[in-house]
């Protein structure tokens, strides 16, 4: 594969994660940016593996601080959305188990949700009368409720993923001129 594609097509799936992951200063949307963000980041894992894909995360991560007005979503981004399909693409050719993928994914995704929220609170200040919406079981509905979100994530990702390779990826190409 040319070193053009690849250039070309990190930066613009860069450039529409960034985009995606602004989304979220939306209220009430700041799952939802950095989610499909991430699910594009699955198209860079095809086309140029996960170890170059790890540079189109790292810079939407930094743009996505940079450029957002609420930290929540980039931080979303930054702390587990962005590097799933990365993780997910690794877990499946390292880890033949389905089980025990699916319990790795899951510690890391609580383990980058419970970290991401620290950070909120206690470097970005978000009040925590924030969080205080369902009483003393708030964080415990959160979790849940973002463990469901993981686990649509990881199935969106899967069959856009199938859907990219079927419909998407000769297009694409032959737009940068590799076939």
């Amino acid at each position: 594969m040319k070193q053009s594609f690849k250039i070309a097509f990190g930066g613009i799936l860069c450039a529409f994660s960034v985009i995606l992951v602004l989304l979220g200063n939306i209220p009430m949307a700041e799952y939802i940016g950095p989610t499909f963000a991430g699910v594009l980041l699955a198209w860079a894992v095809i086309e140029m593996g996960a170890l170059q894909s790890v540079w189109i995360y790292v810079a939407t991560a930094i743009l996505s601080f940079l450029l957002s007005g609420n930290k929540e979503p980039a931080l979303l981004y930054a702390m587990f959305f962005g590097y799933f399909p990365i993780l997910r693409t690794v877990l499946q050719q390292k880890i033949r188990l389905r089980a025990v993928r699916w319990v790795i994914k899951f510690v890391v995704f609580n383990i980058a949700m419970a970290a991401a929220y620290l950070l909120l609170v206690y470097v970005f200040g978000m009040p925590l009368e924030e969080m205080e919406g369902i009483g003393k079981y708030t964080i415990y509905v959160l979790l849940a409720g973002g463990n469901l979100l993981m686990v649509a994530v990881d199935f969106c990702i899967e069959k856009l993923s199938h859907l990219y390779r079927l419909k998407w990826q000769k297009r694409i190409q032959s737009i940068f001129k590799i076939n």
